[in-house]
């Protein structure tokens, strides 16, 4: 009896979280993993909040509390990096982060911290390795939740092409803060005895997740010289360089080994381009340069490149051939080449990378389904400035991502505030070819 009244609060605490575009599977390991994380008043009172970020005085409202009361259940979740808490326009604000990336990979992110973390990697590894319904779920978004950025050394000819957002290095020299952390996927592993030696403490936080990060302990304030000599130390390694998928106020960058990384194992099974948003650049194998030694097609991250046959005449001579489907453009296979038998070449066609958080989490939730809980969230006001921040998402979306969130809102305001929208671009053009 006492273990059913126990689950109670954490089924909430689930339900709160499916409200997400990034979702929850239940099992019985996350109930186990949330009640590492979470007491039972925390999971009760965390699945009260509102999906946006709030204040204090929204939580106490939320929970029944005065301010000071919830101000310090506020500021313990978040020394314990379960909540996010950040400065806004002078005031403290909060934010419950989805699990990945979020506070899943938030509690493996230094050693020793206030979890059981040899406990935690073990259902860790049984909820996202064995289980995988989570991780394949959370990596077949048709929005992806990250991006890969290319190697930045094979591409100098082409600089002109990449984007700023489109490099790690300028992510890392324009962040207002900067954090570094221990890799969430090869601590868990390590608790499972499969860890790779790629290198630990080299998980990069930015912005104001980073600062909230730094404040309470879970990754260590660096400047921009040393991220970006941590940043030549992962290339070294030949990690994969996956981060944020937006071009504005990047969260983090992990440096990902194909072996340990959530990511990367994901899409190797339900297929790169599906998991992994591309860099703008893809690999372009010079058949006539490649002596067949195989290098690149070791450290693809993705098994996007294989070996065959050069000629008929000749069976154990091989060359390196492309799945250019599969490729996602992180440039691994180029550093490694000795040959000069890998270059990377722009994309014919642009790769689409959301603006802003913002902009990707109304793109995910049009596209699960879940639009309504990010409009209609029964915590927070409707008039909440993030309602405007969301139709102005909406509003600069493709006609059929527009039809998809009015369908999903059944909001007549919407339909209309979509209508007139469209009416003023298509009046403006007119104007403009008049």
């Amino acid at each position: 009896m006492g273990h059913n009244t126990a689950k109670t609060g954490y089924e909430l605490l689930v339900k709160r979280l499916n409200k997400f575009p990034q979702g929850v599977p239940p099992s019985d390991t996350l109930y186990e993993i949330l009640r590492l994380l979470f007491s039972e008043e925390e999971a009760k009172l965390v699945s009260l909040l509102p999906i946006k970020p709030f204040t204090t005085k929204t939580a106490a409202k939320a929970w029944g509390k005065t301010e000071e009361e919830a101000r310090v259940v506020l500021e313990e979740l978040a020394s314990r990096a379960l909540l996010v808490d950040t400065e806004q326009d002078g005031n403290q604000t909060f934010s419950l982060p989805p699990p990945m990336a979020g506070f899943f990979e938030f509690s493996m992110m230094r050693i020793g911290g206030n979890f059981d973390q040899h406990l935690l990697g073990e259902l860790f590894y049984q909820y996202m390795n064995v289980e995988d319904e989570f991780v394949t779920a959370l990596m077949s978004l048709k929005t992806p939740i990250g991006r890969a950025f290319v190697d930045e050394d094979s591409i100098e000819e082409h600089m002109i092409h990449v984007l700023d957002y489109e490099k790690a290095t300028e992510v890392i020299k324009t962040a207002s803060h900067i954090g570094i952390g221990v890799c969430y996927c090869r601590h868990k592993k390590e608790h499972v005895n499969e860890a790779c030696d790629a290198p630990m403490e080299i998980c990069m936080t930015f912005n104001e997740t980073a600062s909230s990060l730094i404040k309470h302990g879970y990754a260590r304030q660096v400047d921009v010289n040393e991220c970006l000599d941590l940043l030549e130390v992962a290339k070294q390694h030949n990690l994969v360089q996956f981060g944020d998928n937006v071009q504005k106020k990047v969260a983090f960058i992990c440096n990902c080994c194909s072996c340990c990384c959530e990511a990367l194992v994901a899409a190797r099974k339900v297929g790169p381009s599906l998991a992994i948003n591309s860099s703008g650049f893809i690999c372009n194998i010079i058949e006539e340069n490649c002596v067949g030694c195989q290098k690149c097609m070791e450290v693809c991250p993705v098994e996007a490149i294989s070996m065959i046959s050069k000629n008929t005449t000749n069976k154990k001579q091989k060359i390196a051939k492309l799945q250019s489907e599969n490729c996602i453009g992180c440039g691994v296979c180029a550093r490694v080449c000795k040959f000069d038998a890998i270059e990377m070449n722009p994309r014919q066609q642009k790769v689409f990378t959301p603006v802003d958080m913002a902009h990707r989490v109304v793109l995910e939730a049009i596209e699960t389904g879940k639009l309504q809980n990010l409009i209609f969230d029964n915590q927070a006001h409707f008039r909440h400035r993030a309602l405007a921040a969301i139709l102005g998402v909406i509003l600069k979306l493709p006609p059929i991502k527009q039809i998809m969130a009015s369908e999903q809102v059944k909001s007549k305001y919407l339909v209309k505030l979509i209508e007139n929208n469209n009416r003023k671009i298509v009046n403006s053009h007119i104007n403009k070819d008049s």
